[in-house]
């Protein structure tokens, strides 16, 4: 029995969408953990245990959806809420500070919106080290904060001079396809199947017809 089965990036994106709205996930949110994991495959990361992680907590009320309020029990939500983040303190120049889940998520955020719109970023961690930062569409970590699974950070907008640590630079890997955990990913395609209502009465005035 094969352990691994071979994904595109589409396949990434469309099942994780698919499964996420299953638990009620708002679209846009789905939407946007979606892309951050095709991000994190296309640079060879783990996305896919802790996509479900989210989908688990999510159902559980365990984590939060909102910028301002969030705390160790229940932290912010980087896979759902990194990309709205990110864009809330760089469109607003604050500094945000907070606890989140899966810092992982972020990274790809602020991976995402360097390469677009070319916003220079910084992360730091509880201890105001640095961990991540961007510059000139590109990202540099520690790479250590991939392993990470709740922690408290600041993230906010800054002027890049040279004095910011020597951190490593994140590779575009270009991977079209990805070995992927196959019972993990059974999973997320049988909760991305449980979109799919089956046509019924119910399910056609539920619909509109």
């Amino acid at each position: 029995m094969h352990k691994y089965v071979t994904v595109s990036l589409n396949e990434v994106y469309s099942e994780t969408y698919k499964a996420l709205r299953s638990v009620g996930i708002e679209w846009g949110l789905a939407k946007d953990c979606a892309n951050l994991s095709k991000w994190l495959v296309n640079h060879d990361y783990y996305f896919l245990g802790s996509v479900l992680k989210t989908a688990d907590l999510y159902k559980e009320k365990k984590i939060s959806t909102s910028i301002k309020e969030n705390n160790l029990n229940k932290p912010l939500t980087s896979a759902l809420m990194g990309l709205l983040l990110v864009e809330y303190v760089s469109a607003n120049k604050i500094l945000w500070k907070g606890y989140l889940h899966n810092p992982k998520f972020l990274l790809a955020s602020m991976g995402l919106i360097a390469q677009e719109q070319n916003i220079s970023l910084v992360l730091k961690n509880s201890k105001n080290s640095i961990i991540a930062y961007t510059n000139n569409q590109k990202l540099y970590v520690d790479t250590n904060i991939f392993n990470n699974l709740t922690g408290y950070f600041f993230l906010e907008t800054y002027e890049f001079n040279n004095n910011c640590n020597p951190l490593s630079l994140v590779q575009n890997q270009r991977l079209e396809v990805s070995k992927i955990n196959k019972k993990c990913w059974d999973r997320l395609s049988s909760m991305a199947f449980e979109t799919y209502v089956p046509e019924s009465e119910a399910s056609k005035s539920g619909a509109g017809y």
